[in-house]
């Protein structure tokens, strides 16, 4: 196959990835709104390798170090199915100042959304040492949708965040078998939150919605080492990417005839840091161990200031020209420990099992994302079609423990409820090799 035809494989691979990611909503499922399928190779694994391995260019997405240590030309591109379940049960909601809540059983429907994620990546080896590599993920993500008459309905109703991240690297092979990659973040993230407002003064509601998109820039740098032959030391970083929204909010025709007023808003975002680190091993030519752990910043996410041009409430007394939500989240680690066994020359098979450390505490979960710590279990399987490509299959299903939810306001009234919640994951790959 020409250069020119690979070259269009990629770029349509690619094109197909960025305009589905621009168009689709990731669900999130890792910790915090973290969507963390970027390959269908990884998945199989619980992303066990995702800072050593380089079978396929899939796996460049979480170090760029890594980008060195392909030999040849790659293309990878893939979609994953993600199917969350999250229910609110045992809710107890009582009245606040300005809010009457209308209370409907002691349990609600699914709030968690399906998704299908897609990503694409390549390297181009450029000489003997230096390669080039570019991936396109969408790594931020959440979609939580409740009931209309949802009895916290006040604290959130729906939240969307979808991204796309183009990642640019360069990387650089020593002699003795060390690779170091860099590159930019290109990075666009779009946000809508909505929930239900009270009338001041009264008994009615309306519903409101703020959204807005920012396209802002971080950097990536990693290291890929195989320090004897068969034992690979990996070491990444991907940096904070700070995002000046601009966008609106709107309301519907309850919430304006109750004084409420459409504006254009702006907010600051910061999508957090994330430093990784791991190890992997051949033990026989069939059977390779992988270990990795990864610490994501998520202090970024702490008070979420809205400003808008104008009042949003003309109601005596009620004036805003601005609005506050409290996140305050933490740290938190994932690690994983996962196995890759070659059965002969065209199949192999991967497991893994990971813990996903959630960056909320209890007193400051909310209904827009009840999340909890996670345990996943994986299995995967590929099969070389031929020595220029090769497909691979991976599954996840993710056990999470029970949240509690437990929300306290004089004006809008409490909400507390118990979530259970589960994750399904399947993801498909495609890699070319030339």
């Amino acid at each position: 196959m020409s250069y020119f035809k690979k070259s269009c494989l990629w770029g349509a691979a690619s094109g197909t990835a960025l305009l589905c990611a621009l168009a689709s909503v990731g669900t999130a499922h890792a910790s915090g709104f973290q969507v963390r399928e970027t390959s269908g190779t990884l998945q199989g694994s619980s992303f066990a390798g995702m800072t050593t391995l380089s079978t396929d260019a899939s796996t460049m997405s979480y170090n760029p170090g890594t980008v060195g240590q392909y030999k040849e030309t790659s293309y990878s591109a893939g979609i994953t199915v993600i199917r969350p379940v999250a229910e609110a049960k045992n809710i107890l909601a009582t009245n606040g100042t300005h809010a009457t809540i209308a209370q409907t059983g002691g349990s609600y429907k699914d709030m968690a959304q399906d998704a299908a994620v897609p990503n694409a990546h390549a390297v181009w080896k450029l000489n003997e040492n230096i390669n080039f590599g570019i991936s396109i993920t969408s790594p931020w993500g959440l979609v939580t949708d409740n009931e209309p008459d949802f009895a916290g309905r006040m604290f959130g109703t729906t939240s969307k965040i979808k991204s796309v991240n183009i990642k640019p690297v360069v990387a650089y092979r020593f002699d003795n078998g060390l690779s170091i990659g860099a590159g930019p973040q290109i990075q666009h993230l779009e946000a809508a939150l909505a929930k239900s407002v009270p009338q001041f003064g009264g008994a009615g509601e309306g519903n409101g919605e703020i959204s807005g998109d920012a396209i802002d820039f971080g950097w990536t740098a990693g290291l890929n080492w195989e320090v004897v032959e068969g034992t690979r030391l990996g070491l990444s970083y991907n940096s904070q990417v700070k995002h000046n929204l601009d966008g609106k909010i709107d309301f519907d025709s309850a919430a304006e005839a109750i004084n409420y007023v459409d504006r254009n808003a702006t907010a600051k975002v910061a999508t957090p840091e994330a430093i990784a680190f791991g190890i992997s091993h051949d033990f026989t030519d069939q059977w390779t161990v992988m270990a990795d752990a990864q610490w994501t910043n998520w202090n970024s996410i702490g008070t979420l200031r809205f400003l808008y041009d104008g009042e949003t409430n003309s109601a005596v007394g009620a004036s805003s020209a601005s609005t506050i939500e409290s996140y305050q989240w933490g740290t938190s680690w994932f690690g994983t420990l996962g196995a890759r066994y070659q059965y002969d020359e065209r199949w192999s098979f991967t497991g893994g099992v990971a813990f996903d450390e959630t960056p909320i505490k209890t007193r400051n979960r909310n209904v827009r994302l009840p999340d909890s710590n996670r345990y996943w279990a994986s299995l995967g399987a590929a099969y070389q079609v031929a020595d220029w490509v090769d497909v691979s299959l991976g599954y996840t299903h993710i056990f999470a423990d029970e949240a509690r939810v437990d929300h306290r306001d004089s004006n809008l009234g409490n909400f507390a409820a118990d979530y259970e919640a589960s994750v399904d994951i399947i993801a498909l790959q495609a890699n070319f090799k030339f």
